[in-house]
């Protein structure tokens, strides 16, 4: 029979495993999210520096001036963003709050779409009275955490500002803890990488421009309430393919539901239009030549991703296999296979990243 001090003492030291267990867990948790947030600094500086060289690179402007250039742009477009269409915003997200659970319940009331979600989320309790005021939170609450993080935009937005400029430093520093006969390798592989993201981004930033203004004007000629903050959830969503624009033709579809089934049915057609030129005729002519990903392999690490790091990881999911793919195709495809791809084909006939 086990002594009472026994006892205590085995109690005490699996407390403790626990404990170091939870604080380990803490501790990764919070270094994939600093990691997360490293990498979206990175890419905002790819974006710049690519968008800098896309649009001055042809006018033989330096590249220092032409990233300055842009970023005041930038900037200085987010500031008028802020002052013309942020009060309206601030009115209009509210009601959108408002009207989605009266057109959920709309909707509700005359099929079965959501049964099943009351069933999951009533946890098995037969009732789920407050079905759409807690689907409607779940939504806004993701948008609330993700881009209402104050540390996270201020740690995106330096590293972003210092990478722009000087990525030479950090690259440098990187290439010189490599044996010197890899370097050069690694040098083709960041060409590669930030040939493939600036493209990717650059895209997307232009598919996201069309997206807003386009949605915001079908939206205003069929009568669509809230069209302003409809038009810039369109817009945002569209960064994250696939997912994105099925989640930002649900409000407006519908907020038209609540109006007539026949003006959701052209909410619908608006949508699958303006997504059709933006994928066919917008994005692939700014880029030139498609970054193109394997469908599946896209959706499959979207749900990963968003499964692991919340809405965040379901934004940079995209981003992130395009970088494993072409690390992939470079390090094992190329490197041990000794097969050929187009992985670095482009990069390598483009001006230095980090020149």
């Amino acid at each position: 029979m086990i002594r009472i001090d026994r006892y205590i003492q085995f109690v005490v030291i699996g407390l403790g495993f626990l404990a170091l267990f939870l604080l380990l867990k803490w501790l990764l948790v919070s270094a994939v999210n600093v990691l997360m947030l490293l990498f979206a600094g990175i890419l905002s500086a790819v974006f710049v520096r690519g968008l800098s060289r896309f649009i001055f690179g042809r006018f033989g402007l330096s590249e220092k001036v032409g990233i300055a250039v842009t970023l005041l742009t930038l900037l200085g477009s987010f500031a008028l963003f802020v002052v013309l269409l942020a009060p309206q915003l601030a009115d209009q997200v509210p009601k959108l709050a408002e009207e989605l659970p009266k057109a959920i319940d709309a909707l509700r009331k005359k099929t079965d779409v959501f049964r099943w979600l009351e069933d999951f989320i009533a946890s098995g309790d037969g009732q789920a009275p407050v079905f759409t005021d807690q689907l409607t939170s779940r939504v806004f609450g993701i948008f609330a955490t993700t881009f209402g993080v104050i540390a996270g935009f201020f740690v995106i937005f330096f590293v972003g500002l210092y990478l722009s400029f000087t990525p030479h430093y950090y690259i440098q520093g990187i290439l010189g803890l490599l044996p010197s006969g890899w370097r050069g390798r690694a040098d083709e592989i960041f060409e590669a990488l930030a040939h493939t993201l600036s493209h990717w981004l650059i895209g997307r930033f232009v598919g996201m421009l069309v997206i807003s203004i386009a949605s915001y004007a079908g939206l205003l000629l069929l009568g669509i309430p809230l069209p302003l903050s409809l038009a810039v959830l369109a817009g945002l969503l569209t960064f994250i393919p696939n997912i994105g624009p099925i989640l930002s033709a649900v409000p407006p579809v519908l907020l038209g539901y609540m109006q007539t089934p026949s003006t959701a049915l052209y909410v619908i057609f608006l949508y699958l239009f303006i997504q059709g030129v933006e994928s066919y005729l917008i994005t692939p002519l700014v880029q030139q030549r498609e970054v193109s990903l394997p469908p599946v392999l896209t959706l499959a690490s979207q749900i990963l991703f968003a499964t692991l790091f919340g809405f965040l990881g379901l934004a940079l999911a995209t981003p992130l296999t395009a970088s494993g793919l072409i690390l992939v195709k470079m390090l094992y495809v190329e490197g041990v296979l000794g097969e050929n791809t187009d992985a670095g084909r482009t990069a390598g006939a483009n001006t230095s990243t980090h020149s």
